[in-house]
């Protein structure tokens, strides 16, 4: 029998069934409380996102993309492959064509969020260090406690990125150099007039 690849969504169940009490347990709010939100207005999480390519799309990532329109909504909760009490949130819309490192054409089906024209990260919206990570970076005294904290952070600011992705990227975002803090909850990471938005994505499965 063939060899077949595990879709996304259970790369990612296998990798989560991996972690540590407090991680998953970070893991597990996020996914009560902030991909509901998601769900809710037309996201989805599909196996087949970015092609299912673990060189453009990691286990520990949660994509979710709606696939409908001229350019697809599509966000990455991404946390980091073997610390994960933190996340990062980037977020693009991505026309039929897209670009990888800025320069080789792939079909949206096959496209992580850096390969459209420009990719955001979900920010708090204050000047410290590490606004855009959700959850703690080394150490916390009380991690449960902290991490619900910062899963409610996220889900505060999710009804903003959605209006956003729905009433598409303002023009003044896209004149600024990167990176750059936009809008009220937003950092500019990459545009294709760059030529550098192709990072490397892998993870472990």
């Amino acid at each position: 029998m063939a060899w077949v690849r595990k879709g996304l969504v259970q790369r990612f169940d296998r990798w989560r069934g991996r972690q540590s009490p407090t991680n998953a347990y970070f893991i597990q709010l996020i996914l009560d409380e902030v991909v509901p939100l998601f769900e809710a207005a037309g996201y989805q999480r599909y196996e087949d996102y970015a092609g299912n390519n673990p060189q453009s799309v990691g286990a520990s990532t949660i994509a979710l993309q709606r696939r409908t329109g001229e350019l697809w909504p599509t966000v990455e909760l991404r946390f980091p492959a073997y610390a994960p009490h933190f996340l990062s949130v980037e977020f693009s819309l991505l026309p039929e064509i897209c670009y990888r490192q800025g320069v080789t054409p792939v079909p949206r089906m096959s496209a992580n969020v850096v390969e459209g024209p420009y990719t955001f990260m979900l920010c708090k919206g204050g000047n410290k260090s590490y606004d855009c990570n959700f959850g703690y970076q080394w150490f916390s005294l009380r991690p449960r406690k902290r991490l619900q904290k910062e899963a409610g952070e996220l889900a505060r600011r999710i009804p903003w990125l959605l209006q956003t992705l729905d009433a598409g990227i303002p023009n003044d975002w896209l004149t600024r150099r990167t990176p750059a803090q936009v809008g009220k909850y937003a950092r500019m990471l990459f545009k294709w007039a760059d030529g550098r938005n192709g990072n490397d994505r892998r993870s472990p499965d």
